[in-house]
């Protein structure tokens, strides 16, 4: 039967435990006994603690709205595409809006029109629709 090896490890911790704690020295005051009148060094006080930045921007995303829940669908990829193209052509109108908002829109009305609302109004809300009739 082999012995086991000893835990590298093991004198680290040993070495740990077995060494007093040294507290930093502090510098000794001499004090001398003359003629010379010592005024008291006045205590410095430690500065007031700001809370500290914090690193990068802050939060005001839909990310940290707690209103907002973050899912993943799949979806085609030229209905995708094409929905791209619509919402760029939206932007250069001036009209921003991104996918999120508008898949939460299509979802709220979908989910109105089942209760029985008349979706049509609510489309006519969101994005006035086009006027022109195809001849």
């Amino acid at each position: 039967m082999t012995k086991p090896k000893p835990s590298p490890f093991k004198k680290l911790f040993e070495t740990k435990e077995e060494e007093p704690q040294i507290e930093p020295e502090q510098p000794l005051e001499v004090i001398t006994e003359s003629n010379v009148t010592q005024t008291p060094t006045p205590q410095k006080t430690a500065p007031i603690q700001e809370e500290p930045r914090k690193r990068g921007r802050p939060a005001t995303g839909k990310r940290s709205d707690d209103a907002w829940i973050g899912r993943t669908y799949y979806v085609k990829r030229s209905t995708d595409l094409d929905v791209e193209e619509e919402l760029l052509k939206l932007k250069r109108r001036g009209v921003e809006i991104d996918k999120s908002e508008l898949v939460d829109f299509l979802m709220s009305v979908w989910v109105k029109w089942q209760q029985g609302e008349n979706i049509d109004l609510l489309i006519d809300e969101f994005t006035p629709r086009r006027n022109s009739k195809l001849d």
